[in-house]
Formats: structure tokens, sequence, C-alpha cells
């Protein structure tokens, strides 16, 4: 087949293609999907330049502020066009890592592999959220590792330890995620006695002072703040509720769907085999330490902790198989090069479906047509994750139309962290946007509530949030009247209902569980 050709015979020519066409894909989604939850929440977030962030550390906040500043557009295709093109970097940057350790072929068929696996060419590829920078910065990191696992002693290698470590500091900026992958490095120099060496040399020590000093901005945050991100995030997967085997069920099927059946099935014999190979393969031991940290870790707290629906925890780990994913499809490729070609392409052609059905159902909602009336009766806001890329221009609308937006001395609220992201997507241009809630997150840290006491609040709430907005917010206000509701459409047809309640005279009172 036509691929498996070009990437025996023309290994940068596909890789070439392969950032073409992904690129070309990846814009006509963000042109097309507007923010989901998690993203109308770092919308939110990014408005606000801090040194760091209650949920995640900077890096992908300061490229959205910065793109907002320099543009003046909050457009979704603008946001995420920083993001798209970093990808286009991460997947040559994938290349060289393959041709490095197993040659270009190995490298070129690990970068097309990279963009037919929906949690990297989609999540990370597309989206305006940590995980991109994060890949960037660790496939850049573990190009220079390799280096430097590869270089004969007595090479000049500190040139190759300063930049790993500035390229360790960014991924560890974007997301914590990456010190797991850099443990693993640890293991990989720990478990291989010709590379115990490192311990004796500055190179390593300078590259995590390095680190360290560009991972500062989020320690000093964290000082100031009670330390409040490091306890959250590292709750998140010691917090024990009992063994729950359908949680770890659910965790192992969700990565399969997320990396992709197509590439995850072959993907596990091919980790399998480097690992049996061990240390005699020290190219193949450095890939599967540096993976198994992230891929074990998170599986495993899955079974006690209520991770949810987080299957992209891992993807990290799996960053770091493509390699050998690649070296694998080289072999494949050269021995049944019908085969191969059909698998490559088939999975090519279902990576594109899944953006493409996932893309404009969300857009238009057109599967709706497809469905029986009382089986799409059953999908709401809460259960249908289509629903969470569309905008809510509606709610904009009625806010003028009621004499509310940008209102003197009014600001707006939402009862959960990701409702006042999309609450903020319309409205936060105009009117300060806060959480009134348990779980506001970092929106806490945005804006201080309590300046805003004697003001009127203009609460927004989706259906499922909250049953009695009277019993919930009537102790914090003077009075709070219904408004007309607004109606969310797609496609033609109302999808979501938001409730509008104008609330007179705030206290400032209301009992947040995280300080401004």
């Amino acid at each position: 087949m036509a691929l498996a050709r070009l990437g025996r015979d023309r290994p940068a020519a596909l890789v070439a293609w392969t950032i073409v066409v992904g690129t070309l894909l990846r814009l006509a989604t963000a042109a097309l999907y507007g923010y989901g939850n998690g993203e109308g929440y770092y919308l939110a977030t990014a408005r606000h330049l801090a040194l760091s962030y209650f949920d995640q550390p900077p890096l992908s906040l300061w490229i959205a502020h910065a793109t907002m500043v320099v543009t003046g557009s909050e457009e979704p295709v603008v946001l995420r066009l920083p993001f798209i093109l970093m990808f286009a970097v991460t997947t040559w940057l994938m290349f060289r890592l393959g041709a490095l350790l197993f040659g270009e072929k190995a490298g070129a068929f690990a970068a097309l592999l990279l963009n037919v696996s929906p949690v990297f060419t989609g999540m990370a590829g597309v989206w305006m959220q940590p995980d991109g920078p994060l890949m960037l910065f660790l496939v850049a990191t573990m190009f220079f590792v390799a280096r430097l696992a590869l270089a004969p002693d007595g090479a000049p290698t500190l040139r190759l330890w300063l930049a790993a470590g500035a390229c360790l500091g960014l991924a560890m900026l974007a997301k914590y995620h990456a010190a797991l992958v850099i443990a693993g490095v640890v293991i990989f120099a720990v478990t291989s006695p010709p590379h115990r060496r490192w311990f004796r040399q500055k190179g390593p020590y300078l590259a995590v002072l390095i680190a360290a000093v560009l991972f500062a901005p989020v320690v000093i945050w964290n000082a100031q703040n009670d330390w409040v991100s490091f306890g959250f995030q590292s709750g998140r997967i010691v917090e024990n509720l009992g063994l729950h085997p359908e949680w770890l069920g659910r965790m192992i099927l969700g990565q399969i769907l997320y990396v992709g059946p197509w590439v995850f099935v072959p993907m596990v014999p091919v980790f399998v085999a480097a690992v049996r190979r061990g240390r005699s393969d020290p190219r193949g031991w450095l890939l599967c330490c540096s993976a198994f940290l992230p891929v074990v870790v998170f599986t495993a707290a899955s079974l006690w902790a209520p991770l949810g629906w987080h299957f992209h925890w891992q993807a990290p780990g799996y960053l770091m198989l493509f390699p050998l994913l690649g070296a694998a499809t080289v072999g494949w490729a050269e021995r049944r090069g019908v085969g191969t070609g059909r698998w490559l392409l088939g999975s090519a052609i279902a990576a594109a479906l899944v953006l493409l059905v996932f893309t404009t159902q969300s857009a238009f909602g057109w599967l709706r047509a497809l469905v029986p009336d009382n089986i799409a009766a059953e999908f709401d806001y809460v259960s249908d994750p289509t629903l969470e890329g569309l905008d809510w221009d509606e709610l904009r609308t009625a806010m003028a139309v009621n004499g509310l937006l940008g209102a003197e001395d009014t600001f707006a609220a939402a009862p959960m962290w990701h409702l006042a992201g999309k609450v903020d997507v319309q409205l936060g241009r105009d009117m300060p946007v806060v959480c009134l809630c348990q779980d506001p997150r970092n929106i806490a840290f945005g804006w201080d509530h309590r300046d805003f006491a004697g003001w009127n609040a203009v609460i927004v709430i989706p259906p499922g949030y909250v049953e009695d907005v009277g019993a919930t917010y009537a102790a914090y206000f003077a009075a709070i009247e219904a408004l007309p509701p607004v109606e969310v459409r797609r496609g033609g047809v109302t999808e979501i209902v938001l409730g509008l309640y104008l609330a007179r005279s705030y206290t400032g009172g209301y009992p947040m569980p995280l300080p401004p």
C-alpha cells in the first residue's frame, strides 16, 4: 500500500504529508468545534495572568493569554492555532526521535501513528489545553536524552544536558505529569550499568537546576497559596474510596478508545516484547522505562481513586512508545507490505472519521436524525459529551436584550467550575464571572467575589445542576427573580435550556472553599 511504501522509500516525505494533512484537518476541526468544558474553563483562567494556577502549571495559559493580547480575538480557531502548530512540531520531533533510535523509516511510521491516535491528534493536537505543550517538550526532552544515552564514553555532552534540562523545565511548566516520565529516565539510568556514569557527571545536575529554575513560578505561586495546587493534584490519586474493579475496567477501556484500538492493540505486544528484552536493548529499555510510570500509576490508581473519565492522563507514557511501534512497523512492512499498508491506511481513515463525526455532531447535531426520538431524549447536557462543544451564543444575546451585558455593578455566576468557564466564554469580555459553588478551582483566584458586595448578579444554571436556586443562593442576596430561560440551539433544535436569574445586592458572604 502507498503509505507503507512511502514510509520505506521516502520517510521524510511521509512525515511532511502527515504534518500537512494533519494540520489542515485540525484547523478545520478548530474552526467548527466550540469551546468544550475544559477549554472554556482555561479561557476564563487565562484572562488573569499569574505565576501559576490551581489546576495546572501556567505554560498553556500563558500561551492563551498572549494569543488573546496579540490577536485581540477569542475565536476558537485563533486561540487553538498555537497548539495546532505545536503539534506539528511534535510530529517532526517524534520523527527525529524515532530516526535517532531506530532509523528514519521507524521515525516516519512513529510520526504517522502518533497522528492517527485520537487522544494525540485531537486533545493534544487541537484543543487549548496543557497537553499540547506537554507533549512537545516531552518529546524534545527525550530526543536529547536519547542522544545522551547513545553518546560514547568521553563524548562532549554538556550542551545536550543543558538542552534536556531546558526542555524538561518547559514540560514541567506545562503539566505535572512530566515528572513521571523523567522519573522513568532515572530508573533507566539506575538499571542500565553503562549509564550509571551519569550520576558522576555534572551535566545531569545542571539539567535539573535549569529545569528547577524554569519551574520556579509554580513553586512560588504554591508557596503563596498554601501549596493548594500540589495538594489538589496529588490528592486525586491517593484518595481511597475502597476497591472498585469496575473503575479499573473503565479506565483500561477508556485508554483503548482514547489511544485508538488500531494503535493500542499492536502497541501493547510491542511494549511487552521490549520489556522482555530489557537492558539488552538499551534503546527500547529507555522508552519502556519512560513510559512505565504514567501508564501504570494512573491506571492502578483508578482501582481505588475516583479518577472518572481522565483517560488522557496516561498519554505521556504512551507517547514514549511510538518510536518502538514505528520500529516494529518497519519490520511488518518489509515482511507483509500489503497487510501493513492496509492497517496504516485503515488507521488513518478511522482517526479522520472519529475526528469528523465528533466535530460535525458537536457543531450540527446531525446524528439526532439517525436516532429514535425516545433514545435521543435520554441525552442531555450532562450525559451527551458532544454538547460540551456547543457555545452558548444565545446567552450573550439574552443578556444584551435584558440590558444586563456589561451592566454597571453586575457580575455573572455559575454553580460549577466548568460552567463558569462556559459562561465566561460569552460574558467574560464584558463583566466578571465567578463560581459560587463548592468546586470553583481556579475561578476562585481570578476574581475576589467579596469585592462584589452590594452588586447584582446574573446566575446561569444549566439543567441538572441546581434544583432549587432559592435554597442555594437566597441567603446571599436581597432578592432573586427568574428571567426568561435561554434556549441554546443546535441544528435548529433546542438542546439546552439555561435557567437565568437576576439576584440583587450580593452580601459578599458566600462560603467559598478556596481563598481568592
